[in-house]
């Protein structure tokens, strides 16, 4: 069986173009900081739109914001109770 690659980052601004682009973030607490961890299945249509979001390529500032907003709801409740969404 093979296994799924992931990709991580703590960048939420990273974390909300991917999610607002349409991939699925699992959000973990970093164990060695008080930091959220977010993590993504690794794909062909996940690198490109990482490489997209590196270029400067735009999405709709409302759909980031409102995505920014819950990741960072999300991110915050996992810190504090140390379990992953």
């Amino acid at each position: 069986m093979k296994s799924k690659r992931v990709f991580r980052t703590e960048f939420i601004e990273l974390a909300s173009f991917l999610v607002a682009s349409g991939h699925e973030a699992k959000i973990f607490k970093n164990p060695l900081e008080k930091r959220a961890i977010f993590e993504f299945i690794e794909t062909d249509d996940l690198l490109k739109a990482i490489v997209s979001y590196e270029g400067g390529s735009p999405l709709p500032a409302k759909r980031l914001l409102n995505v920014r907003s819950q990741l960072f709801r999300e991110a915050s409740q996992v810190v504090k109770g140390g379990v992953g969404l």
